[in-house]
C-alpha cells in the first residue's frame, strides 16, 4: 500500500465531537509498536453494538501483522461465560490473510493490511454464541509459521482520544497506551432488547433503592405531607420563592438534563443567610418535557422540551431542594415538589413507568445513595446532599442566550454554589477537575470534559475505558453523592471490590438487576457498548444479556 494512502478501517465512524480529524494512516502505529512478538484487530472494537438480529449480523473483520501472507483466524468464543483462557473454548468462523503490500510509517519495518466481512453467528445453529440483547466475543489469531499469535485489540469509548493524545509518541509507546481492557478480545453488543420495555414483574423498580415500603400510594403520600409539616415547606412555590430570597441574587441555566431523568429544566438557585447568620442554598427546577396526550415523557424529544422550557411554557412540576447549616445534620437537607399549579404535592413522577413516586425517597435515590428517610421521626438522615452540575451531559437549546456559551459561567457559578453546601470528597474532585487548571470561583474558569480521578489512570486504557465508558455516563452523577469511599468510585479498586455485586445488580435477571437505577439512564446504558467494558475489563465471563 502506498504511503500516502489511507489504511482501511483505521477510525471510527464517527469522529468525536470537538476532535480534529486525524490522518487515518496513524492507525499503523499502533500496530508497528507490536512488531515481531505480535499485531492487532483494528475492528470491529470492543463495545461495538448492533440493534439488529445477532444471527447473520456481519462486522468487517480487519487489522495487521507484520508478515505478509500469513492465514488470520477470526474466532468466537462458544459461549460468552466460557473461559477464554482454554483455547479449545474458542472456535474459527472465518479466515483473512495478510496482503503482500507493504506499509511502512517512519520505521523500516512494514505491517501488512488484513480484512474480511463475516457473522460471527451465521445461523440460528450457533445461537449459544450471542443471545439476542446479550454479548459476543471474539479474537483475531495470526497462523504464523513461528507460531500463532493472538492479536491486540481496542475499545470503541478510547480509540480516537487515545490517538490523538499520543500521536507524537514513539510507535512502541503508542501501540501499549491504547491497548484495550480485553487485551487481544473483542466483545460486541447487542442492544436488540432493553429492560426498560420490560413489564414490572420482570425488572426492578426504578429509583426504587429508597421506596418507602408503605402499604398504599395514598400512605405513601400522608406520608410525604407529614414530612412537609416536619420541615415547615412552604405551602407553594411563590411562597418558597419568597422564603428565599429569589427576587434577587438567583442564578439560573436552561438545559435538558440527558445524563439523569430526559427532560428539560429550568434551574435557580441562590445562597441565602439564616436568621443564626449562617450560609445556606436554595434551588429550585422546573420541569418541562414532550407530551402526548398532556403526559410527559421522560426521555423524549430534547427539542421540544428546551423550546418549553425557553419560553417557560407547559411546566409540568417543579422539585425545591435547600440546604441549611449545620452540615449533615437531620433534615439540613430538604425536598419539596410543586405542581404545575405551584401547589405543594405530595408525590413526584420522575419517569415513565412511576414506580416510586414518594417524597423524599425517589429523591434520595441519587441525591443521597446513604442516605434514609425515618418515618418515626418525618426526617431524612444526613447524609443527603446537593449534586454538581454535569455541564457536559446536558443538551443546549440554539435560542440566544439558551446556549452552552451563553450559560457557562452561570453553570460555574450553580457549580460554586454547590461547594457550599455539604460535599463528598467525589464532588469536590469532579468540580475541582472539571474547572482545573483554575478554581470554580474564578470568573474565567471554564470547564472542561476531559477529567479523570487520578485514581483511574494508573492502568492505562483500562481505567481510563472503565471510567468514560462506564462511569463518567452512567454511574457517576449518583455515586458522588456517597459519602463511603468505596461506592463513590472515585478509582478503579472500588469496581474491583465491588465486582461480584456489580455482576448481579447490572448484568443479572429480572427484578436483581438493579443498576443504573433511572429509567432514562437504563435506557441509554443497554444501548451502549458498557456493558463490554465492563464484562472484560472485570472479567465477568457473563452474557450479560436480556
Amino acid at each position: 500500500m502506498p504511503r500516502d494512502e489511507p489504511i482501511p478501517g483505521a477510525f471510527p465512524e464517527k469522529e468525536p465531537p470537538s476532535m480534529s480529524p486525524i490522518p487515518s494512516r496513524r492507525l499503523a502505529l499502533v500496530c508497528l509498536s507490536l512488531v515481531v512478538t505480535t499485531a492487532c484487530m483494528t475492528g470491529p472494537h470492543n463495545g461495538t453494538t448492533t440493534g439488529d438480529s445477532p444471527v447473520g449480523e456481519t462486522f468487517l473483520f480487519e487489522g495487521y501483522y507484520p508478515e505478509p501472507n500469513i492465514p488470520i483466524s477470526l474466532q468466537v468464543l462458544k459461549t460468552p461465560i466460557s473461559d477464554p483462557a482454554d483455547d479449545t473454548n474458542w472456535v474459527q468462523f472465518a479466515t483473512a490473510t495478510t496482503t503482500t503490500t507493504p506499509t511502512s510509517f517512519n520505521r523500516p519495518e512494514p505491517i501488512y493490511h488484513w480484512s474480511v466481512t463475516a457473522a460471527p453467528v451465521p445461523s440460528i445453529g450457533f445461537a449459544s454464541r450471542w443471545h439476542t440483547g446479550g454479548l459476543v466475543k471474539v479474537r483475531a489469531v495470526a497462523k504464523d509459521p513461528d507460531g500463532d499469535t493472538t492479536l491486540y485489540t481496542f475499545d470503541d469509548v478510547t480509540y480516537a482520544s487515545c490517538f490523538s493524545a499520543n500521536a507524537t509518541k514513539p510507535w512502541d509507546e503508542l501501540g501499549i497506551e491504547c491497548q484495550g481492557v480485553g487485551i487481544n478480545r473483542s466483545a460486541l453488543v447487542s442492544t436488540r432488547n432493553n429492560p426498560v420495555d420490560f413489564p414490572l414483574d420482570d425488572r426492578f423498580k426504578f429509583l426504587g433503592k429508597k421506596q418507602s415500603n408503605l402499604a398504599s400510594p395514598a400512605a405513601e403520600e400522608a406520608e410525604t405531607l407529614q414530612y412537609y409539616a416536619q420541615i415547615q415547606a412552604p405551602a407553594t412555590l411563590s411562597a418558597f420563592r419568597t422564603r428565599y430570597g429569589f427576587a434577587s441574587g438567583e442564578v439560573t441555566a436552561t438545559y435538558f438534563n440527558d445524563g439523569d431523568l430526559g427532560i428539560g429544566r429550568e434551574m435557580h438557585c441562590r445562597a441565602f443567610t439564616t436568621p443564626q447568620a449562617q450560609q445556606g442554598v436554595a434551588c429550585y427546577v422546573s420541569n418541562y418535557a414532550e407530551q402526548v396526550n398532556g403526559v410527559p415523557v421522560f426521555g423524549g424529544s430534547s427539542a421540544i422540551a428546551l423550546a418549553d422550557a425557553v419560553s417557560r411554557t407547559n411546566e409540568f412540576a417543579t422539585v425545591a431542594m435547600v440546604y441549611t447549616p449545620p452540615a449533615n445534620a437531620i433534615n439540613s437537607v430538604q425536598f419539596m415538589v410543586y405542581d404545575a399549579q405551584g401547589q405543594l404535592a405530595p408525590k413526584a413522577q420522575l419517569d415513565n413507568a412511576a414506580d416510586n413516586t414518594f417524597v423524599p425517597g425517589n429523591c434520595l435515590t441519587c441525591h443521597g445513595i446513604l442516605s434514609n428517610y425515618d418515618k418515626n421521626t418525618n426526617s431524612v438522615s444526613g447524609n443527603a446532599k446537593f449534586l454538581p452540575f454535569d455541564v457536559f451531559s446536558f443538551r443546549y437549546s440554539t435560542a440566544p442566550g439558551f446556549t452552552y456559551a451563553d450559560q457557562a459561567n452561570s453553570l460555574r457559578s450553580l457549580n460554586e454554589l454547590i461547594t457550599k453546601t455539604p460535599t463528598t470528597t467525589a464532588i469536590t474532585d469532579f468540580i475541582t477537575g472539571m474547572y482545573a487548571p483554575k478554581a470554580v470561583t474564578d470568573v474565567t474558569a471554564t470547564a472542561n470534559n476531559t477529567h479523570v480521578p487520578t485514581q483511574w489512570k494508573q492502568t492505562k486504557q483500562k481505567g481510563l475505558t472503565l471510567y468514560n465508558g462506564v462511569v463518567k455516563p452512567y454511574c457517576r452523577t449518583c455515586h458522588m453523592s456517597a459519602d463511603a469511599s468505596a461506592l463513590d468510585f472515585l478509582e478503579q479498586g472500588d469496581f474491583t471490590l465491588y465486582k461480584d455485586s456489580i455482576t448481579t445488580q447490572v448484568c443479572g435477571s429480572g427484578t436483581s438487576r438493579t443498576m443504573p437505577q433511572a429509567e432514562h439512564v437504563v435506557r441509554k446504558f443497554w444501548k451502549s457498548g458498557a456493558r463490554a467494558y465492563l464484562d472484560l475489563a472485570l472479567d465477568m465471563k457473563s452474557h450479560c444479556k436480556l
